[in-house]
């Protein structure tokens, strides 16, 4: 069923925003945090991305932060601890190499493990550590779709080509050995956003949710206590990117699942819950709920580190960490909190030319740094009819959709490792 919204009943939108709860801590300001894990209220760890991907960490809540590894070739999208010493930390694919580390020392130093990893991988989307001998990580969002799991603490790891369920994966919940959901996008077009379940450790799946909406994802998903589970729809927006937003709830422990309307704006990729009732999703804009996702009002964010909220996570029942540009704690951190000036400028690095157009599509690329691009275009009847992923370097490119098309409105959608932009584009 395609989603059916009544925003004008459940978006609440107000002439003076809520106060916003979140407060950022004293993290350097990046392009991107991708991930961050906190094994205890204090102690926590963050992917970055900026002129080079680190992994930073904090002993204090957010009051300081100390780069534990600088990766010049990579981008860091994933990080997760099964203690304060054992973790794991995965980057996205750059320049044929995917890296994957670990530590034991709690990131004093890491290892590069990717040698141990057989099978085709582009990146290491999502992390989750059962325990100290069992670990899950996902991949891709580019595609391939696979899961890897070790059950010897990263010695050896086994790859699941999960190509028969999803085309790209994005994030990985597990309650135990053997019970967990994967996200990302089904192996089905028209099935768009999808979440898998197993119930064996990652020999059989079943599709527990599918949004139906081409080219949708599944992006994070959180168990807040093994009852209530929320999730984010990234969604595909018309000309600069906006979007009827939606996220999804369970609850029965994730058997089955309900959409709910966010309201207009750009796509969605993190969401998390405090409690039952009150949580927050987002991207660039970042939305508040008090009734569990009834209804949504958006949050001034204009204190610092507006953009690319990404990786949400509860500690307890008043504190939780969110990522953006910056590392936010909700409340803030007891003292040396500095200030942050965010931009409201959003990136813009897809040029589509010229626009209308004839019969195929010209686009031009501004890229700040090398990333991997995937490229969907979508016709007037929003299927998908082209894809393509690719990895480009740093600079401006001017490409081609070798494709004659009739007239009507499409719509290009380009999604970079930092962030996405569409653009319609009219054929003539």
């Amino acid at each position: 069923m395609k989603h059916i919204l009544l925003i004008s009943l459940t978006f609440l939108i107000k002439s003076t925003f809520a106060q916003n709860p979140w407060v950022p801590t004293n993290s350097p300001v990046m392009s991107r945090y991708d991930d961050i894990f906190f094994i205890s209220p204090d102690t926590g760890w963050a992917a970055g991305n900026g002129g080079a991907a680190q992994i930073l960490h904090t002993i204090d809540g957010g009051t300081t932060w100390s780069v534990q590894k600088t990766i010049t070739a990579s981008y860091m999208r994933s990080v997760e601890f099964a203690n304060k010493n054992i973790g794991f930390a995965g980057s996205l694919e750059s320049g044929g190499q995917n890296v994957f580390f670990k530590t034991t020392d709690g990131g004093i130093t890491w290892t590069d493990i990717s040698s141990v990893i057989t099978g085709t991988n582009r990146g290491i989307c999502g992390i989750c550590c059962v325990n100290t001998s069992i670990t899950y990580a996902v991949g891709v969002y580019s595609t391939p779709s696979y899961v890897m799991k070790t059950i010897d603490g990263g010695n050896t790891w086994t790859q699941i080509n999960m190509g028969n369920y999803a085309k790209s994966l994005v994030d990985v919940q597990f309650t135990d050995a053997n019970n967990g959901y994967v996200t990302g996008q089904s192996n089905i077009n028209s099935e768009g956003a999808v979440i898998l379940k197993t119930s064996d450790g990652g020999v059989t799946w079943t599709k527990v949710y599918t949004s139906n909406i081409d080219g949708e994802y599944v992006w994070k998903i959180q168990n807040l206590d093994g009852i209530n589970w929320f999730a984010c729809i990234e969604g595909v927006g018309g000309g600069g990117g906006i979007i009827n937003n939606v996220f999804i709830k369970s609850t029965d422990g994730g058997v089955t699942w309900i959409t709910k309307p966010v309201g207009p704006g750009h796509y969605l990729q993190g969401i998390g819950f405090i409690n039952s009732q009150k949580g927050w999703t987002g991207n660039q804009e970042l939305f508040e709920t008090n009734d569990g996702g009834d209804t949504w009002a958006q949050i001034n964010t204009n204190q610092g580190g507006s953009d690319a909220f990404n990786r949400f996570q509860r500690l307890n029942t008043t504190t939780a960490y969110f990522s953006s540009n910056i590392i936010h704690k909700l409340g803030g951190v007891s003292t040396g909190v500095k200030s942050v000036t965010a931009t409201s400028e959003k990136p813009k690095w897809l040029t589509v030319y010229p626009n209308p157009t004839k019969d195929e599509v010209s686009y031009k690329l501004d890229l700040p740094n090398k990333t991997m691009l995937v490229t969907r275009l979508f016709n007037p009847k929003n299927e998908i009819i082209y894809e393509n992923v690719y990895q480009k370097e740093k600079g401006t490119h001017h490409l081609k959709i070798d494709k004659k098309l009739p007239s009507g409105i499409y719509m290009l959608y380009i999604m970079f490792n930092e962030h996405v932009e569409c653009e319609k584009v009219i054929i003539e």
